[in-house]
């Protein structure tokens, strides 16, 4: 049977620091952080008044304005960095067979701000002949989906997931397996989230799991440094083309990176308490790691998780050294979220796409404000520069509430 390779090939990304690959891969490599103010409405009555807020954003230059109107902040992410990874992958769609193309999006809220908040509220105060006539089809998560197969002609298996923040990594496991599979040869697979308004805000102030660093904003997701005191809320999506690996050499298709493998297991537990013995993220690193064919030593890298809550950062640095053992200490390992933030289902997305590019340009991507390393997470977590490095086999995992543990496997393609 002939074994059907996947690849990546085309990348569109919306992140708090930089719109587009380029602006975002030049931001991670500088060390920038997106993390600012919140701009979109007035935080002043929250203990936490900073986020990680997408800028210089128009949907109408991807999306045609009456659906810009009627539609999520989350769609118009997912239209457009979809969009975004089409002209990036060079795929003339015109030219493909459209039933053998495949879509799956992921988001943890969806629309709530303006469909559920917006349109409820309207309801409300002037009663049921206020609510907008198409509010209806926006209420679904799958909306975004829809969008994305309309606008890109695409007929073929489609999907929507939702996974808390392994949801980025979830739908690269879709695309993976249809391609994989021979059910589809070329698959657009994306995530989004917009949870920066106050709704969320407030619960999550609540729940007490975000940093209050308000007066420095830059320097507030602090993951594995011993003064953290919590995540940073963001928003943002990103998409990205898979393809059968023959199809994307017959067009001559530049490949970022090779995906390798897959796997997820639940902590079983608290679904907020993360175990900080890392039980059930080694499972899902032993299982990626077997389904791959791929040895502990072989992995180069780690784009971690790295929320900079203080159980989540140390739950995974023991979960690395009881997973790689001795090998763990040689392992470069950085978390992009001390620059992005929290972008729920979009975080897993901002890791495969910045892992694609550390393993096509040889760099890795530093953790910044790592200023006094906990003891307790004591790893190479890369502070504050890139550092230039040729990475064969990287891994990327997430941790989601309900205590969900991603792990995917991407390799460097020759």
């Amino acid at each position: 049977m002939t074994i059907r390779r996947v690849v990546i090939t085309g990348l569109g990304i919306l992140a708090p620091n930089g719109n587009g690959k380029e602006a975002y891969w030049d931001a991670l490599i500088n060390g920038q952080s997106g993390i600012k103010r919140i701009a979109s409405f007035d935080p002043s009555p929250f203990s936490t008044r900073i986020a990680g807020e997408v800028k210089n954003f128009d949907p109408c230059n991807y999306f045609d304005s009456k659906f810009v109107k009627r539609s999520a902040r989350f769609v118009h992410f997912g239209v457009a960095t979809s969009k975004m990874a089409v002209v990036d992958s060079g795929i003339n769609l015109s030219r493909e067979n459209r039933d053998r193309c495949g879509v799956c999006f992921g988001t943890t809220i969806g629309g709530e701000n303006e469909i559920y908040e917006g349109q409820y509220r309207r309801f409300l105060e002037y009663g049921p002949e206020a609510v907008r006539r198409l509010t209806a089809p926006e209420l679904t998560p799958h909306i975004a989906t829809g969008y994305i197969c309309s606008e890109l002609k695409i007929t073929g298996p489609n999907s929507t997931m939702s996974s808390g923040c392994s949801t980025g990594l979830e739908v690269m496991n879709w695309g993976y397996k249809m391609v994989k599979r021979g059910e589809v040869d070329v698959a657009i697979i994306g995530c989004s989230d917009t949870p920066v308004f106050p709704f969320p805000l407030s619960a999550l102030c609540s729940l007490g799991i975000l940093s209050k660093r308000n007066e420095e904003p830059e320097k507030a997701s602090r993951p594995y440094d011993r003064d953290r005191d919590g995540m940073v809320l963001s928003e943002g999506g990103a998409s990205v083309v898979m393809e059968e690996l023959n199809h994307a050499q017959d067009r001559g298709a530049n490949i970022y990176a090779e995906i390798a493998s897959y796997a997820s297991t639940a902590e079983g537990q608290d679904v907020v308490q993360a175990d900080v013995g890392g039980h059930a993220l080694v499972s899902a690193l032993e299982q990626a790691l077997i389904g791959g064919k791929i040895r502990p030593e072989e992995i180069d890298y780690i784009c971690a998780h790295g929320n900079a809550m203080p159980s989540y950062d140390v739950a995974e640095t023991n979960a690395f050294k009881a997973f790689f053992g001795n090998h763990a200490y040689k392992i470069p390992i950085s978390s992009i979220k001390s620059m992005t933030g929290q972008a729920f289902a979009a975080g897993g997305g901002f890791q495969v796409v910045a892992t694609s590019l550390c393993l096509k340009y040889g760099f890795v991507t530093p953790t910044i404000n790592l200023d006094t390393p906990d003891p307790l997470c004591d790893l190479d977590y890369v502070p504050y520069n890139a550092r230039r490095f040729t990475i064969g086999t990287a891994v990327i995992n997430s941790h989601s509430v309900g205590g969900t543990h991603a792990v995917l496997v991407l390799r460097r393609y020759s």
